[in-house]
């Protein structure tokens, strides 16, 4: 049956479905007391009575929250037909999951932009006098405003530890998103702040690499294992223009223990300090780093990764004047050798003897460089 059009507690008239969450779905309606638009779930399930009455002292709870980058809750009641609804506010949208789609990744600029308020909205949740866990963070659950402004949302399967509350749950129930859920989820273990530090890490790697850092294939025993011993594969392996700060923040996200993972405070700290710090050059450690991620890939024989590794190096290394002539050298060198492993051998011919005359002149004959590709040359004439 439509629901459309149907008026919720005699004040909140639907007018359009935005979507659905992980225990209802979420409707636009009117407010017809305060003339204004909000957004209305409505559960599902009818709940039983003790669930119900955990839903509505968490939903209280919710409603203490104030953070600009919380969404707001501003009601709940029954349906005439006894479902249980919570009224939000409404949030044009999109979500950060369609941004990353739209992009195919965001630059380290454009993450931190939205990292920042995200953390700090989890500061607020962790350290609250009740504290609450969200449990289910994701792209899709960070939703932005008419301003832009980023928001967590859907607490369908939030918790509130130190209530024992832990809203429409059963113990030893996995719930959450599968590429974004902690080892500890995948085990069925009580909520912990570090839950949210570990699925917030994955949002940031999805957003910078194009996707999360695990593939979640095969059934959900295959999915834990992979969870709980494959380490994710360095960032900057598919994002090397990630800032080696980022990077390593991130990693220490996405660690499995809990206890080794940082706190929301400190997440948001060292976001904020990567957010307004003065734009760096490449230093030379960094850049040696990205040379050496480059190299492993060749050495397993991984050339599309290979070839766009070093394409991006060497775009970056370009656009900084002062850069050191040597790294801009062994980035081009990097992608002529991911070329003749892909088989474009005449491209990757043509391109070597151009680098040898170019290296020679940059650098001059006996730089360890010059030698070495003049070395691959002569291999590859033979």
């Amino acid at each position: 049956m439509s629901i459309e059009g149907a008026r919720l507690a005699g004040r909140y008239r639907i007018t359009g479905r935005l979507g659905a969450g992980g225990h209802g779905t979420v409707y636009a309606a009117h407010d017809q007391r305060l003339n204004r638009l909000v957004a209305v779930k409505l559960l599902i399930d009818d709940p039983d009575p003790e669930l119900l009455a955990r839903f509505q002292r968490e939903a209280e709870i919710l409603a203490m929250i104030r953070h600009p980058n919380v969404v707001a809750i501003f009601d709940i009641g029954r349906h005439d037909d006894g479902s249980a609804f919570v009224v939000m506010e409404h949030l044009a949208g999109p979500d950060l999951a369609h941004l990353q789609f739209e992009a195919g990744s965001l630059n380290a600029t454009q993450t931190l932009r939205y990292a920042v308020p995200v953390a700090d909205a989890l500061v607020c949740l962790h350290e609250h006098p009740t504290p609450v866990i969200h449990r289910d963070l994701k792209p899709q659950n960070l939703v932005l405003d008419g301003d832009g402004t980023v928001k967590i949302c859907d607490f369908g399967i939030s918790a509130v530890p130190e209530a024992m509350l832990t809203r429409l749950t059963r113990p030893g129930m996995v719930l959450g998103t599968a590429a974004y859920m902690s080892p500890e989820q995948w085990r069925g273990d009580d909520p912990d702040r570090a839950t949210d530090i570990y699925s917030l890490g994955a949002v940031l790697y999805a957003l910078l690499a194009g996707g999360p850092p695990l593939k979640m294939e095969g059934g959900p025993a295959t999915c834990a294992r992979r969870v709980n011993n494959d380490a994710p594969e360095p960032i900057v392996v598919r994002s090397p223009a990630v800032p080696p700060e980022l990077a390593e923040l991130i990693h220490g996200m996405l660690a499995k223990s809990p206890a080794a993972r940082p706190t929301a405070r400190t997440v948001r700290d060292t976001l904020h300090a990567l957010a307004t710090a003065a734009p760096v050059r490449p230093t030379e450690s960094a850049t040696d780093s990205a040379l050496r991620v480059g190299d492993l890939l060749l050495g397993e024989h991984r050339y599309v990764e290979a070839d766009r590794h070093f394409t991006d190096l060497a775009h970056r290394l370009r656009d900084v004047d002062d850069a050191d002539p040597s790294a801009r050298i062994a980035a081009e060198f990097g992608r002529v050798r991911s070329r003749f492993g892909l088989g474009e051998e005449a491209v990757a011919a043509f391109r070597l003897v151009r680098l040898v005359a170019r290296a020679q002149a940059a650098l001059g004959d006996d730089h360890p460089l010059v030698r070495e590709i003049r070395a691959y040359l002569d291999t590859r004439s033979r």
